[in-house]
């Protein structure tokens, strides 16, 4: 006892061991007490080939345990017709699980809740069901792990492994002690058997032979010989008695008969199916019936069972089980070909086994004979795992099904479908809802069908699949077409009725992404007749097929379109979508462009130019009560889901209009979004797939989060919404199974919770306790340092060779060093000194291009020198002015540079520009580099440079005289022959691009004249900037090489993030709009002012104005007004962006104020308390003076000093009209702040259409707009910002709203509530300290007892006449809040200095109470005000959900703290809470 209880004490530590903790997936047993996050698993992943104990069960709970890929799952199997129940999926890392074992006791208290599984990295470890956690595990096993099966040693619980080597470890997961038993001359164990009534014993197959082992010593009790092949499956006899039968050989089967009578045919092989039902060897002709047992069987690959008396140490009946039961006629003649697996199980006293062919056998055993019967034949493939649960038979197989079968009721129980990798894609049929079609990475495509008798029933269809399935589309007309793209390029449709697969011709060279039914595009041009094609999508083609002739030739999209005109289709294409009325054509591209074409001609309608990063998924809304929606959801690269409501672009049919502004941004993802569902049942409703792990319900119409699901353990790939039930959804993700989920029963409204909630249930990685040793490290760091030098777009290696492998991580490190190292010295790292570097390009590239290049022919020698003369002279002119127009460029565009970073030299901006320029200005440039290598002594380099430069015999020559001489100089000299000569440089080349030093081999290729495959073989390698280099000296002439290096170094850029590089490399061939679109997907100000610059100078003027709008938006949310202005000044059209900025300015201003108040006071809005009380009573002397600071200065409203603002710009009241369409067009106010940046300039632009609207219903709009951002942020500071800006002087007076406060009374009184509810919020937060609460009692007891009546007067100062009128708070004469919160000051110019002391400098913040008393009077205060509007409330609520806006609760709590405090009468808190219970029964609207 005292050992269990110690064992207890110091292992599991747990409080439950009879039912499953929090598990992800419903199981109705184990319901009560446990949380649900999840949902139930739809298809499961598929258990392990070829290994006897990757399925196993417990008969006691009914559980059943599988080996699946990378992860166990457990099923709870009922004793009845019904799917088992996934219960539990454990996660088993990045190894796969090859064996489990369910401890054999579920009641065991110790191990009862125990799993153990052996993974491909011969690890063993023990889980915990509960929470899928490891226990415990080891690595004792040096090579793979055959075999897993629980024993028990000395009465402690052990798990037994065998394996390869001959090794048998005894682990006791308790201690984590382990006994390794070699066994002598034993290579290969292949499975293990313990033996149920004495579990220190197990059966251990070594190949052909079966062995009886100690699990204490490992010592061999008995071996036993008798089969022909290997071992593949032991069970041991459960049952009592004897599990032989009456010799019952005259009753055969049927099949047997046949068999029979094949042998008398004459057909007689050693291999023959029925052997074990008559003949009879030595061995079996002598068994006497009085057999003792214990008793075991074992099948092996040749499809033998024996059954075995270990008392008698051999076997006693052997049997071979047939290849099928449905006839012999050709099995006689069959052979044994590789390893045919059978399984066993024993039920009820009879043995059980499979067929290679997918059945169930109950056998009938005698002494010396055998026969079967067939159960089933539900497998159409082999079966390699049979279990027995209750009177269930469960087994697994190679088509990956599970079936369940009574074998008392002989009736069929349940099929479970399987995934044996991971899902790819799936689609509900729409002509037939209970019909899914499933694609996996295992090359089938898997049909559902819903309605079918059978739950689940499956079809599955691979014959003529050549690949993984990728992409579906259902045929919109004709039922059961499906079509499908496959990795491998094939594009092919199938009748689901028949399995058909019709392939069409092929035409992609890798994977086919998409493909899509649709209406015939330019018919005209393509003379297409048929109602419907098919579309797919691979390798960055669209092309159109006809399905009545798939052998023809696929119609190519992007050639129907010349790239000379305006509509061109792009080429970095990577999604499209046809509109539901197939009208229009929506193309998704790498740079974020999302492009809607119409489908009759391909014109270019719509330009989407809003999101910046890869296009993902496109899904036109579905129409709804025969009504086509415009309304277009995208999903990317990035977090958030943009919905376009393009109804009056399409309609209006504006072409080539440019949309910069989403309708609405749909927020909450933590990663990309893949996938995007609309349920076909609730208007608006978008479900989306990231690989944040969850699957997230929108409300597309308010962009509001429903409900998000994290059940799944990885990145999310597919969602849909069931056709039929409106509160079904199917997902899933990399995990080779499908979830299935109701969003009702979902907690999650965010991915951020359920990752809070599942946080316990994800698998976790289990730590790896070796340690880098200090060389992997550094060879690391060395790694890493070239991958950076490669980004910026190329890398050398020192000496021109690379690194042996015996080389030492010292050299390692370091070892890498540039071919332009003054280059590399001049760059700035800073990102500005390449926007000017483009700018300056950009105006060389204009200059240029200016004149017409056309020169007419000199007539004779005189003139022809006179021009050469005219040439030279304005080529000098030309070069010493190079610098200065340099200079001016970097000047006039300064505003670009950081902060911290100084104005670059004309000089180094010149010698940047020069590897971009023209091929005769790399000369120079490496001249300068080789100057710079020479100086350091790197003469390897210098003298690769002088053979890209062609001046290899001048360095040959110095460097004889100074005997430095190299290998590759040497090898450069012809002494032989050239002939000789070329041949050696063509075969060292080849062996050093082979060892891996590309440099130095391609130079030698230069050496023999082969430029252009020296420079291509760069490429392939990725060293752009020598490729470049190459080119430009030794290729200058031929644009076309050049081209291609440029455009092979802006793409690895582009993918590598370098956007400034790839557009500088694009402007330098004069892709000036590539350029533009490159520098466009970077989101800071100043690279989308730089794109918006380049798409001007491609004369893409609606392009320009969309990028220079996103420009100054992204300097208006980083606060960086001074970068606005300078950007106004070289952005045409914007100057209506001035009244936001100003505007913004005002809002800065306030707050910025704030802020240096903060920083003075340490406290917000409360002051120092103690500070408060010392000086209230250190200035009785001085109350009758007046207070200065702040508050003396006279008070300009905000909108009535934006309004002031304004008129310095010049905008007139006739203006505001046009202002407002402006605002309007450009700025969208259905957004949510995520930040306080982006809060207050969302409420900058509200303030701009309120200041400008037209009449009283948009005034009040945009106002409750405003206050609805400051309400959905949540923060009761910035509230009480906002309100107090918009009421200076106060909820008494309103003017300082405009003309339309009296006409617009709700959204007025809207902002006198809200206003109120802040002052009383911050009340309510002041009081929730004990401090608070000890300075009013101070207060209070000073008051009570004054020492004259000046005190008193001073003190009667703060208090408020509550029977007063309300302008009466107003004035000065009384402390109100209003009166007293000067902190919002907005007067233009500060106050004097030395006009306010120290004691007023801190009253401009919120004062709180004084004392009781002063408390008292300001609830009185509040309650007067308080107005229990109802309708108030609802418009509250429907501005935000985030803040509670209900004062009356907030003073009912602070009368209460009061009344607990006891410092006040009881009559004053009857008083107040009278009046409170007064404003309570008044529902009335006032």
């Amino acid at each position: 006892m005292e050992e269990d209880t110690d064992f207890l004490n110091r292992f599991w530590e747990r409080n439950e061991f009879l039912s499953f903790g929090s598990l992800m997936c419903r199981c109705p047993e184990y319901e009560d007490g446990i949380e649900h996050e999840g949902g139930e698993i739809l298809l499961p992943p598929s258990p392990n080939w070829f290994l006897s104990n990757a399925v196993d069960a417990r008969s006691e709970d009914g559980l059943v345990a599988t080996a699946s890929f990378k992860s166990i799952v457990v099923y709870k199997v009922a004793q009845e017709k019904a799917l088992p129940k996934v219960i539990k999926l454990i996660s088993h890392g990045n190894e796969k699980v090859l064996l489990v074992k369910l401890h054999p006791s579920a009641s065991n208290a110790k191990y009862g809740h125990t799993l153990a599984s052996v993974g491909d990295a011969h690890s063993v470890k023990l889980y915990n069901m509960h929470n899928g956690e490891v226990i415990a595990q080891h690595k004792e096993h040096e090579k793979s792990v055959n075999g897993i099966a629980w024993g028990s040693v000395g009465g402690e619980e052990v798990i037994v492994t065998v394996g390869s080597g001959g090794r048998m470890v005894v682990w006791q997961a308790r201690d984590g002690v382990t006994r390794v038993h070699s066994l002598p001359h034993m290579n290969e164990l292949s499975c293990i058997e313990v033996n149920p009534k004495d579990p220190s014993q197990a059966l251990v197959a070594v190949q052909k032979t079966v062995l009886l082992v100690s699990l204490k010593d490992g010592k061999i009790l008995t071996q036993l010989k008798g089969h022909e092949y290997e071992v593949y499956c032991v069970k041991w006899y459960l049952g009592s008695g004897t599990p032989l039968e009456p010799d019952l050989a005259g009753n055969n089967s049927r099949a047997e008969a046949l068999c029979n009578s094949s042998k008398k045919e004459g057909a007689s092989s050693e291999d023959s199916p029925d052997r074990g039902s008559e003949s009879k060897n030595w061995r079996e002709s002598t068994v006497s019936t009085n057999v003792t047992g214990p008793f075991f069987a074992s099948s092996d690959y040749g499809r033998n069972i024996l059954l075995w008396d270990v008392s008698a140490k051999r076997y006693i009946v052997k049997a071979n089980v047939p290849h099928s039961t449905s006839g012999f006629k050709k099995q006689s003649k069959d052979k044994v070909h590789g390893k045919q697996h059978i399984s066993l199980g024993w039920y009820d006293g009879n043995l059980y086994s499979s067929t290679i062919r997918g059945e169930l056998l109950s056998w009938s055993l005698w002494p010396g004979g055998a026969k079967f019967k067939s159960l089933h034949h539900l497998h159409n493939r082999a079966i390699y795992n049979l279990v027995i649960v209750d009177d269930i038979a469960v087994t697994s197989g190679q088509d990956r099904f599970l079936q369940g079968f009574h074998l008392k009721k002989s009736s069929h129980m349940f099929q479970v479908p399987t995934l044996g990798a991971s899902a790819t894609t799936l689609s509900f049929c729409p002509q037939d809802v209970n019909r899914l079609a499933i694609g996996s990475f295992d090359n089938n495509i898997r049909l559902l069908n819903f309605g079918s008798p059978i739950p689940l029933q499956t079809q599955t269809i691979f014959h003529n699949i050549n690949g993984k399935v990728l992409s579906f589309s259902w045929h919109p007309v004709h039922e059961g077409r499906l079509l499908f793209g496959t990795a491998t390029g094939q594009v092919g449709w199938t009748d689901v009725a028949s399995g058909r697969v019709t392939t069409f011709a092929y035409h992609h060279q890798k994977a086919v992404y998409k493909v899509e039914w649709g209406l015939p595009v330019c018919p005209e041009k393509t003379g297409s007749s048929e109602d419907w094609y098919a579309y797919s999508f691979g390798d960055r083609e669209i092309v159109m097929r006809s399905s009545s002739d798939p052998m023809a030739d696929p119609v190519c999209l992007q050639k129907l379109v010349e790239e000379s005109e305006t509509n061109v289709l792009p080429k970095d294409v990577t999604e499209f979508s046809f509109s539901p009325d197939y009208k229009y054509l929506a193309l998704g591209s790498q740079d974020g462009q999302v492009r809607v074409y119409r489908r009759s001609d391909l014109t270019l309608v719509v330009t989407l130019a809003v999101v910046r990063k890869t296009i993902q998924h496109l899904l036109w809304q579905p129409p709804m009560q025969s009504h086509y929606s415009d309304v277009l959801a995208v999903g990317s690269s990035e977090k958030e889901i943009y919905i376009f409501d393009m109804e009056k672009y399409l309609q209006e049919d504006k072409i080539g209009s440019v949309i910069t502004q989403a309708t609405r941004e749909l927020q909450g993802h933590e990663s990309r979004v893949v996938w995007l569902a609309w349920s076909p049942h609730e208007d608006g409703v978008l479900a989306s797939a990231s690989y944040d792990h969850t699957i997230q319900l929108w409300d597309a119409k308010t962009g509001e989060p429903k409900v998000n699901y994290g059940g799944h353990l990885s990145r999310a790939f597919r969602v849909e919404f069931s056709p039929s039930d409106p509160d079904l959804v199917y997902s899933f993700a990399d995990e080779n199974s499908v979830h299935v989920w109701r969003p009702s029963e979902q907690t999650a409204k965010t991915p951020a919770e359920s990752s809070a909630i599942l946080k316990d249930f994800r698998g976790k990685k289990p730590k790896d306790k070796e340690t880098e040793t200090e060389e992997e490290t550094q060879s690391k760091a060395a790694d890493t340092s070239l991958t950076a030098e490669k980004k910026a777009g190329g890398s050398s290696i020192p000496n021109g060779s690379k690194p042996s492998s015996g080389s030492t991580a010292a050299s390692k490190k370091g070892a890498f060093k540039s071919f332009f190292p003054k280059f590399h010295a001049v760059c700035s790292k800073k990102k500005s000194f390449h926007h000017l570097l483009l700018l300056n390009l950009l105006t060389q590239t204009t200059t240029e291009g200016s004149g017409n290049g056309l020169e007419e022919p000199a007539e004779d020698l005189e003139d022809l020198e006179e021009e050469l003369e005219e040439e030279k002279s304005e080529e000098e002119v030309k070069k010493e002015g190079s610098l200065p127009a340099i200079k001016t460029v970097c000047e006039k565009y300064s505003c670009l540079l950081e902060k911290d970073t100084e104005m670059p030299e004309p000089e180094d901006v010149e010698y940047a520009l020069s590897l971009y320029g023209k091929p005769d200005q790399i000369d120079a440039l490496l001249a300068a580099e080789i100057d710079a290598h020479e100086k350091k002594e790197n003469m390897t380099q210098a003298g690769l440079i002088h053979c890209w430069q062609g001046s290899l015999a001048e360095h040959i020559r110095q460097a004889a005289k100074q005997r430095k001489l190299s290998e590759f100089l040497v090898a450069s000299a012809p002494q032989v022959s050239m002939k000789l000569w070329q041949f050696a440089c063509e075969s060292y080349a080849e062996q050093l691009i082979d060892e891996g030093d590309i440099i130095t081999g391609a130079s030698y290729l230069i050496n023999i004249l082969k430029v252009e495959e020296a420079i291509n073989i760069l490429l392939k390698h990725h060293y752009y900037r020598e490729a470049l280099a190459i080119a430009k000296s030794r290729l200058g002439c031929n644009e076309e090489i050049l081209n291609k290096v440029v455009t092979a170094w802006a793409a690895s850029a582009v993918y590598e993030g370098s956007f400034d590089v790839a557009a500088l490399l694009q402007l330098s061939i004069g892709q000036v709009e590539a350029a533009a679109r490159v520098m466009s997907r970077k989101s800071d100000s100043g690279s989308l002012f730089v794109a918006a610059k380049l798409y001007a100078g491609a004369k893409k003027d609606d392009l320009a104005k969309a990028i220079g709008l996103l420009a100054l938006k992204e300097a208006s949310l980083k606060h960086e007004h001074q970068k606005i202005e300078s950007f106004l000044l070289h952005l045409p059209g914007f100057d209506w962006y001035r009244a936001i900025s100003r505007c913004h300015n005002v809002y800065l201003q306030l707050l910025q104020q704030v802020g240096s108040e903060m920083e003075k006071e340490e406290k917000y809005l409360i002051g120092n308390i103690t500070q408060n009380r010392v000086d209230s009573s250190s200035t009785d002397g001085d109350k009758d003076k007046p207070e200065t600071g702040a508050a003396s200065l006279p008070l300009v409203p905000l909108l009535e000093r934006v309004r002031e603002e304004w008129i310095d710009l010049g905008i007139t009241q006739e203006q505001y009209g046009d202002l407002y369409e402006t605002f309007n067009l450009n700025f969208s106010v259905q957004q949510v702040p995520t930040n306080v940046k982006q809060l207050w300039f969302l409420v900058t632009v509200a303030t701009c259409k309120l200041l400008t609207s037209p009449n009283k219903e948009v005034w009040e709009e945009h106002l409750k707009t405003a206050l609805g951002y400051a309400l959905s942020w949540g923060k009761v500071d910035q509230i009480f910002h906002l309100t107090h800006a918009l009421l200076p002087r106060g909820t008494s007076d309103l003017t300082t709203l405009g003309d339309h406060h009296q006409e617009a009374e709700e959204a007025v009184h809207l902002l006198c509530h809200i206003y109120n509810y802040s002052e009383i919020s911050l009340l309510h937060s002041f009081l929730e300290s004990d401090e608070a609460w000890k300075v009013l009692e101070t207060q209070s007891s000073s008051i009570d007892q004054p020492k004259d009546g000046s005190e008193k007067e001073a003190n009667d100062e703060h208090v408020p006449d509550v029977n007063g009128d309300a302008g009466s708070l107003a004035n000065g004469n009384v402390g109100t809040l209003e009166a007293k919160l000067e902190t919002l000051n907005l007067a233009k110019e500060p106050s004097a200095p030395g006009n306010t002391s120290e004691v007023h400098d801190k009253k401009r913040f919120y004062i709180p109470p004084q004392s009781c008393k002063d408390l008292t009077s300001r609830l009185h205060h509040y309650l007067l005000q308080l107005e229990k509007d109802h309708k108030t409330l609802q418009d509250i609520v429907s501005l935000s959900s985030k803040v509670s806006c209900d004062p009356e609760k907030l003073l009912r709590e602070i009368i209460l703290k009061l009344k607990e405090k006891g410092k006040v009468e009881e009559g004053e808190i009857e008083t107040l809470n009278q009046q409170l219970l007064e404003v309570a029964r008044d529902e009335s609207p006032k």
